[in-house]
């Protein structure tokens, strides 16, 4: 093996071109790139290296340094075993290498897919808000036709949720000196193949993900000039300066001028023609307070000191916490993988939780909180300069709208954690399924307390607090947070990777899309019980109850929402737990759809208990169950039908459950609309146990495709409904309040 040195600027290989051996990077630094992406290698980096699983080049490798390199005599999979057989030591060295590489491949996938689906929401929002400003002033909006084409953005996992950890633990694995996997050959070079087979999945996603980008992108500017920053620069001009929407309109054109320059996906001479014109446009700014400004910017300044001198943690805790977070806002790649920024990460993390136990307790015996404190329990704040100067007033903002709410339902975890500790609301299940009183049971059965111990803390509200703050709270910040490699509860500006007030989730919204979803699928939250009337001459008679969920909102600025609970305890009359980030990156109607569809099946589950696959008791999980399973045998399926669906569930990972909420989504986002999506088989088993409301059904009646489905549901419904009449002329004049509830659930 020799060492050979290259002029920065110089390609060591291009995407395409055959794999004539490998290069171990001993100083200096180069540029891996893919459609859609790039990261930099530097020392003891193997760039290249997944080449060897077809022995071609699938990225491009450009050395942005003066580098010095050592070449691998290594073509394919068949001459690196080879070569490790012969030199033991390397193993240990492209192995982590490779997983390195792969992870930061997975990150860089995770991000590509917020930005598609910020730029999605992005865009649907400015051309909602464009066509509204035109209504506003009588003026007839001008179309882009090109935008009938766009879909919402699904994201996909590439990988097995596991994947990340999975390279994790080998990395760690590798770092042990004398590693048994350098002395396996073929077991290392299996594991390269296994990461070269994910890289290019990776790689295939990557290349989706950027033509998605630049479809929207286009949308935003292209060539011939019909596109949004031009139906805003028109609309700016035509209205003049001196209106009432002059500095929302100078604020959207920057905000698109802003996006375009910051794309790859535009073409860069075009984007300065056009930026250019726009100058004069833009010379007039928007009025700022700057007086709120500076009142801010007092109040804020040493944040992390306020916040630690309101804890009034010990004094090691205080110099820790500080050298930590001090650390990490010097850290250049703060989502990193290796393992200093790792054990960064976690130090800070377990920190977090003890620090926030702390100030909690401490907001109960307190009349009032310095503002970082509530920023802190609301958004997991603790330094102005790691929040980004462009983010503290808005930060402000949010804090205020979130204290002041009063729709129930919807809770900060501050809020939440309130609400258990004066009884209103009682803990959530841990991971492991185990709710306060079964965990506190448990303990006395394995003599670990006794009796009387037991009933003191199943009243005890502070315990009850505790087990929420060390249970559920870790996992589900955590989990909404979505990026688990690289999770970390500390607001950083790194990751709101869109303008907060679009990421924020106000309990209006919430409410505002929850009330949407039950608009088309009225009986989501509905819940069959017992009625009984003695009275009125009914003995016994299932009705139904309209429970809405607790909506949860997470201290965090992450991808993801969970589904955690479908009931309280063992009452099915209580609320289910659906949890989200309090600045959420993506869709947020899709994460709440998702949510519903989750609740729906797992609602189901637990209404028919061990049966809940079985058939011949017909349920929503056991007919869509049967329909997934037997699909091969369905001759109500074509065979491109049936090739669907083997895809659909090879997306899903075989999960059915996750098979359904795919299909649930569609139900409501496109057959609720009149655009058909799923095939027969489906559309029939959601229709049957998943109704549209009455205004979505009128307006599918006329189609041929729901005609017959909408008609047997219409024979069904005034079944019920003469049912029901039998039963409120039996109770006389004075009908009572539960047969008219389900009136009027029947009739929605």
């Amino acid at each position: 093996m020799a060492t050979v040195s290259i002029k920065k600027g110089t390609f060591l290989f291009k995407a395409g071109q055959p794999v004539q051996g490998l290069y171990l990077v001993l100083k200096g630094k180069v540029m891996v790139s893919f459609p859609g992406g790039e990261y930099a290698l530097s020392a003891g980096e193997v760039p290249g290296i997944y080449g060897l699983y077809t022995g071609l080049h699938d990225m491009s490798c450009l050395t942005v340094e003066d580098c010095s390199l050592l070449e691998i005599p290594v073509s394919d999979l068949t001459s690196l075993e080879t070569f490790f057989k012969e030199n033991t030591d390397y193993s240990t060295l492209l192995l982590r290498s490779a997983f390195r590489q792969i992870n930061t491949l997975l990150q860089l996938n995770e991000l590509a897919q917020l930005t598609c689906s910020n730029l999605y929401t992005d865009f649907t929002q400015d051309y909602e808000k464009y066509q509204n400003c035109c209504i506003r002033h009588n003026l007839f909006p001008v179309a882009l036709s090109e935008s009938e084409t766009l879909s919402p953005f699904a994201e996909e996992d590439i990988l097995d949720s596991w994947s990340s950890s999975y390279y994790d633990g080998f990395l760690r694995l590798l770092s042990v000196n004398n590693s048994p996997l350098s002395k396996e050959a073929a077991v290392s070079v299996g594991l390269i193949a296994t990461a070269c087979a994910d890289n290019k999945k990776i790689l295939h996603s990557a290349k989706t993900l950027a033509q998605y980008q630049k479809q929207i992108i286009d949308l935003y500017l292209n060539e011939s000039g019909t596109d949004l920053l031009k139906l805003y620069t028109d609309l700016y001009t035509k209205l003049g300066t001196d209106t009432s929407e002059s500095d929302f309109l100078h604020a959207a054109i920057t905000h698109i001028c802003s996006l375009i320059k910051g794309s790859p996906y535009v073409a860069k001479v075009l984007c300065e023609q056009r930026v250019a014109t726009l100058a004069p446009l833009l010379t007039k700014e928007p009025q700022k307070n700057t007086e709120a400004d500076s009142s801010l910017t007092e109040q804020l300044t040493g944040s992390l000191d306020t916040i630690l001198s309101y804890a009034n943690m010990d004094e090691d805790f205080c110099k820790d916490f500080k050298n930590l977070v001090s650390q990490y806002k010097r850290t250049p790649d703060k989502a990193a993988s290796d393992d200093v920024v790792r054990e960064l990460r976690l130090k800070i993390t377990s920190a977090f939780y003890k620090l926030y136990s702390k100030i909690f307790f401490l907001t109960i015996e307190e009349a009032s909180m310095p503002l970082p404190v509530r920023l802190f329990l609301y958004f997991g704040y603790v330094d102005e300069d790691l929040a980004g100067a462009e983010n503290i007033s808005f930060l402000c903002q949010a804090a205020r709208l979130l204290s002041e709410n009063t729709i129930p339902n919807v809770y900060t975890l501050y809020d939440w954690l309130m609400a258990i500790h004066t009884g209103k609301k009682e803990p959530c299940r841990n991971e492991f399924d185990e709710d306060y009183n079964d965990f506190i049971h448990a303990q006395k059965v394995a003599k670990k307390i006794t009796a009387e111990q037991e009933t003191i803390l199943l009243a005890d509200l502070q315990k009850k607090v505790e087990y929420e703050l060390a249970n559920m709270f870790p996992s589900v910040n955590k989990m909404t947070f979505g990026r688990v490699s690289s999770f970390c509860p500390l607001f950083s500006a790194h990751n709101l990777l869109k303008r907060p007030d679009a990421a924020l989730v106000t309990p209006t919204e919430l409410t505002k899309i929850l009330s949407d979803i039950v608009g088309i699928d009225y009986s989501v939250f509905y819940r069959e019980y017992i009625y009984t009337n003695t009275a009125a001459g009914i003995p016994k008679e299932m009705l139904h109850l309209e429970v809405m969920p607790d909506m949860i909102l997470m201290p965090n600025i992450g991808t993801r929402g969970v589904m955690w609970q479908e009931i309280e305890g063992r009452k099915r009359s209580t609320p289910a737990r659906m949890l989200l980030s309090v600045f959420y990156l993506e869709d947020l109607r899709s994460a709440v759809i998702r949510l519903a569809g989750e609740y729906r099946w797992e609602m189901c589950k637990r209404i028919q208990g061990a049966r809940w696959n079985d058939v011949s008791e017909r349920s929503l999980t056991s007919e869509y169950f049967d329909y997934v399973q037997f699909y091969k045998k369905n001759h109500e399926l074509s065979p491109d039908a049936k090739e669907r669906i083997k895809s659909a569930l090879q997306k899903a990972r075989n999960s059915f459950k996750e098979m359904f909420v795919r299909d649930y989504i569609t139900y409501i986002l496109y057959e609720s609309t009149g655009s058909p999506r799923l095939n027969k088989p489906a559309r029939t088993i959601l229709f049957t146990h998943c109704p549209f409301s009455a205004p979505v059904r009128n307006a599918l009646k006329t189609s041929p495709i729901y005609k017959e489905t909408v008609e047997r549901y219409g024979v069904q419904l005034q079944q019920q409904l003469r049912k029901l009449d039998l039963l409120e002329k039996r109770t006389g004049a004075s009908v009572p309040d539960e047969l008219l509830a389900e009136r009027t659930l029947l009739e929605r």
